[in-house]
Parts: C-alpha cells; sequence; structure tokens
C-alpha cells in the first residue's frame, strides 16, 4: 500500500517507462497524460497507455481511509475489454467499476501476469470456464497466461523454475564451531552425525570441543564440547536440504475443502492423436548404482510422507472426474514397461496392514493374471499360516488349465503329472489311481494313516467312514469289537461309523 500521492507519482513514472519493454538506453520519455475517476469508494488514478490508447489504473485513492492503494496486478501492454455480461463474453480481461479485475473463462488473455494481494483479481482457468460470465469468479492472488506459438520445432514452457546446486552436503566436523539442533557433519572414517533433537527442555546443540577426534562410534549420545551427537546411519541430514519449488499449505480449523497442488489436464476435440501427459517425473542418476555403496542413501522419484497423530484416508487415490461415453476411462489403472526398470520387486509391500491386496471389484476376465514368462508365476514363502486359501462360494476352488511339460501339481514327495495321474516319490500310492466315482489303485497297496488308541481323531459325524490302522491294541480283537483300550501289541483296521471307532 502507498501512502502518499507523491510516492503515488514515483509509480506513475516507472509504469510510463514499463510500457513498452524498450531497453534504457533506447526509451524517450515524454510527460504521460493522466487522469483521476470521477466518482466511486475509490477512484482510480490511470495513465494513458499510447499504443492501445487506453487508460490504465495504477490505484485509487481510498475515499474512507484517505490512503493510497495500488492497483494490485502488474501493468501490461494491451487494453482491457469493455465489461460483457452476456452468455457468451468475448472481451477479457476487464476492469470492473469495483476496480476488480475479470478474466472471462472461455476469453483470457493470450498471455500476461496480473498479481494482487487482496481480492480484486477474479480469473478462471483456461481449461474453464468453472462459471458462466457475470458470475463471482474464483479469487486467485495470481493469474497468469501464456499462449504458445505453436512452432513444431521448438519446446515451450509456460513457467521454468531453474536451480543449481552444489553445496549442502555436510563436511567434516570441526572443531569450536557452532551447530544448530539437527546439524550433521562427517566424521570416522565417513560417517555422519547429527545433532540429537531437543528432549523436552533438554537442548543438545551448540559449540564443539577446542580439541579432540570428534563424534566416533555408532552411538546416539556422543558428547563432543557442549554438543551431543548422534549416529545418523540412513545419512539424513537435518538441515541444509534443497527444494526448487516449494507449496506449503495451512488448514486451518474452519477451512472447507482444500488442495495444496491441483493440475488439471483437457484433450480438446477434434485434430490428429496426440501425446497427453498431466505430468511428468524424471530421476536421472548419474553417480552411480544406489544397490551398493552406503546403507542409507536413496534415489527416489516420487516420495510420499503422511504424518500426524491420526490416520488420513489414503496416500495415493485415482477415480474418476465425471463417467465417460467409452466404456472404461482408462485401458490400464497402472503400468510398469521396460524389461529393465526394476531389479528386485516391482511392488515392495513391508507394511503391516490386514491385507497385502485386497480386490474388491468385477472383472470379467480375472483378478490375477500372469501372462509373464516369469520362473514362478505366484511365490509364497516367509512364514505364513496358509500359504493359499480360498473361502468364497466359488464353483471351483482351483483350476488347471494349462499344457504342462512337467506336473499340473508338485508337492513334497508327490505330484499330479500332465494327464492327472497322481504319483510319489514313497508308498503311498505307487501306480495309477483315478479319483472321481472312486479310487482305484492299479498297483502297489493303499496304506490308512497309523494311530495309537489315545490318539484317534474323534469318531463324530463329520468323520464318519474314515479307516485308520490302530497299532497299540491291549488285545487281538473280534469283528466290530468296539475300541476303547490301547497300550498293547497288537493292530488292527479301525472304522468310524460316526459315533465310534469299531475294529475290523
Amino acid at each position: 500500500m502507498i501512502r502518499s500521492f507523491r510516492a503515488a507519482l514515483a509509480v506513475l513514472a516507472v509504469a510510463a517507462g514499463c510500457v513498452g519493454a524498450e531497453p534504457a538506453s533506447a526509451q524517450i520519455y515524454t510527460m504521460p497524460e493522466i487522469g483521476l475517476q470521477n466518482s466511486g469508494s475509490c477512484p482510480q488514478f490511470a495513465v494513458k497507455e499510447r499504443t492501445g490508447n487506453t487508460m490504465v489504473p495504477l490505484g485509487c485513492i481510498d475515499a474512507a481511509s484517505k490512503e493510497w492503494n495500488l492497483q494490485p496486478r502488474k501493468l501490461m501492454t494491451g487494453a482491457f475489454g469493455a465489461a460483457n455480461r452476456g452468455p457468451d463474453a468475448s472481451i477479457g480481461p476487464v476492469l470492473e467499476a469495483d476496480g476488480t479485475v475479470t478474466m472471462f473463462g472461455p476469453n483470457t488473455p493470450y498471455s500476461g501476469t496480473w498479481i494482487t494481494n487482496d481480492q480484486s483479481l477474479k480469473c478462471e482457468p483456461v481449461v474453464g470456464p468453472f462459471h458462466p460470465a457475470g458470475t463471482d469468479l474464483t479469487r486467485c492472488g495470481m493469474a497468469r497466461y501464456i499462449t504458445s506459438t505453436g512452432d513444431e520445432n521448438h519446446g515451450e514452457y509456460g513457467n521454468i523454475f531453474n536451480m543449481r546446486n552444489n553445496a549442502g552436503f555436510p563436511t567434516g566436523c570441526q572443531r569450536s564451531k557452532f551447530y544448530p539442533e539437527f546439524g550433521s557433519c562427517l566424521n570416522d572414517g565417513g560417517k555422519m552425525y547429527r545433532v540429537k533433537e531437543k528432549n523436552g527442555s533438554t537442548t543438545y546443540y551448540g559449540t564443539t570441543a577446542a580439541s579432540g577426534a570428534g563424534p566416533t562410534g555408532t552411538g546416539d549420545t556422543i558428547v563432543d564440547g557442549g554438543v551431543t551427537w548422534r549416529y545418523e546411519p540412513n545419512f539424513a541430514p537435518g538441515n541444509g536440504g534443497k527444494t526448487n519449488l516449494g507449496v506449503f499449505t495451512y488448514q486451518e480449523a474452519n477451512s472447507g475443502a482444500m488442495w495444496s497442488s491441483a493440475m488439471a489436464h483437457q484433450i480438446a476435440g477434434g485434430g490428429l492423436k496426440k501425446n497427453a501427459y498431466t505430468m511428468e517425473l524424471d530421476l536421472v542418476n548419474y553417480w552411480g548404482d544406489y544397490a551398493g555403496g552406503p546403507v542409507g542413501p536413496v534415489a527416489t522419484a516420487l516420495q510420499i510422507f503422511t504424518g500426524g497423530p491420526h490416520r488420513s484416508s489414503s496416500a495415493i487415490s485415482i477415480g474418476q472426474y465425471s463417467p465417460p461415453s467409452d466404456s472404461t476411462s482408462l485401458i490400464n489403472g497402472m503400468i510398469f514397461g521396460g524389461a529393465t526398470l526394476v531389479r528386485d520387486n516391482t511392488i515392495l509391500d513391508g507394511t503391516g496392514s490386514t491385507n497385502g491386496y485386497m480386490n474388491q471389484g468385477y472383472h470379467a476376465g480375472s483378478a490375477f493374471t500372469d501372462g509373464s514368462n516369469s520362473a514362478i508365476s505366484f511365490n509364497s514363502y516367509g512364514g505364513a499360516s496358509v500359504g493359499f486359501r480360498n473361502v468364497g462360494s466359488s464353483a471351483v476352488g482351483l483350476q488347471l488349465q494349462g499344457a504342462y511339460s512337467g506336473f499340473q501339481v508338485q508337492g513334497q514327495g508327490w505330484t499330479v503329472n500332465p494327464t492327472g495321474v497322481v504319483t510319489s516319490a514313497g508308498a503311498i500310492v505307487n501306480g495309477t489311481a483315478t479319483v472321481g466315482t472312486g479310487l482305484t489303485v492299479n498297483q502297489g497297496a493303499l496304506k490308512p494313516a497309523q494311530y495309537t488308541v489315545a490318539g484317534l481323531f474323534p469318531c463324530v459325524t463329520a468323520s464318519k467312514g474314515s479307516v485308520v490302522v490302530v497299532t497299540d491294541l491291549a488285545a487281538s480283537p473280534t469283528y466290530r469289537q468296539l475300541i476303547a483300550s490301547g497300550g498293547g501289541a497288537e493292530t488292527a483296521l479301525a472304522f468310524c461309523t460316526g459315533s465310534a471307532w469299531v475294529a475290523h
């Protein structure tokens, strides 16, 4: 806010030189034509822009506070349009009578930047409009519009942020040096040390000792003069990180819905099919293989951290803005492409969640499809209680329809060969077994499981018809005699009637 009219005239002189944007040595200055708006709560003070022969507001004099308010936007060459409140407003931006600037959605300027520190700038996204002309449009602090030249031989950026960083990594620990909280340094053969974090009212930052070796070892309380260090195995310095573009948002208690950043990319109808990317992340590594070297440092194209004392809904959520006229909005939900893209795990789940992967959709094909030439299609190891479980109401629990050169199923000590024959390395089944309307053993013997009387499982309705061998009957049994006591040396077949074990 400019407090004096003299300062306003100084701004006027600068503004008069801005229109035309010639080098200072080539400019010819003349007295500008200026004017003051006849009415209004904050009459506009303006200068005539000669190219367009229009008055460009520089600010206004607030009638209530008697203060000068700088026009909250960057001056631009070209004219403001006349207010057009029709349904197909064709001119923009428009300087309204109240001093605000309106950018009509489909008619935003080709190029230009407007900046404000109040509520006087009303703008619409170029992909809009979200609101029709004549309504209270979206308020913004800065509006920038860039239209490309259309030159197919040159790339163009609306905005580009370049940053070069050649310093900031912790250096060797020094004597008699002050290190702030989270400060870090290197010592003891390249190990990293960080000043311990504050614990209540106890702080650990300060000045290192005037002499000595500095921090060594891998402890978490290493006293060095007025500094207490801790070993940092992950090489994560607490200070000195550099950021090219930072977006920080604080959502107050009474806030409505809020986005820290929003990107919208619309592909217009017509024309030829072309590539379209809403966002691209490029991570280019010339340092070396991060699989080797010190443990801790990482190189990650996209990193998402969550924090705070409570749970949030999700780290990544993919949905639809609107239902498509095609069958679906996407062909593939996520793609990992390139045979040399990933070495160890395409997806690594190290969480303690209830389900590592939960599928609740309906799929005309399958919930999981492996079309690769992998050594193993599905691998389960690590001590899971159940390697594979199906508890649904499926018509078929497990269906094998492939052409197998080795086995359909391979277990420990038994297999199912490509023609469906159950074979074994032991004597449980030796020969050809047909399972369906019955079990036929064409060669060898059928060997039931063996139990002691005390070790028999309960004979109940669910186990009716079970046949086992009892190995410690107290006496030689008779046919259908109830099996009651063991401890002997007699062996016999035992049959479960559904309520009791009887000898056979």
